[in-house]
């Protein structure tokens, strides 16, 4: 299942954490700006990191975050995302 919130800590908040999953970080034009893994019980605590002033902070208003039943289904989902999109961010 695909979730669609705002880059703050009420949309980060909605999100599920069961299960780990791929997140996209968009800014407003809809621009993939950064593309990231999160493992089962991390996806909040990973996503606030990216919040402003947080340790690894990225400009972005959206996310958009896909839920995989486990990690090898991501990261294959992960890799095809960056191969595609290849994220400002990710390049750094």
């Amino acid at each position: 299942m695909k979730y669609f919130v705002r880059l703050n800590k009420k949309g980060i908040a909605a999100l599920p954490d069961n299960k780990p999953g791929v997140y996209i970080i968009r800014n407003n034009n809809g621009t993939n700006m950064y593309t990231g893994i999160a493992k089962r019980n991390q996806v909040r605590e990973t996503l606030a990191s990216h919040l402003y002033g947080g340790e690894n902070y990225i400009p972005g208003a959206r996310v958009s975050f896909q839920q995989f039943n486990n990690l090898t289904e991501a990261n294959a989902r992960l890799k095809a995302i960056l191969d595609r999109d290849k994220p400002k961010y990710n390049n750094l």
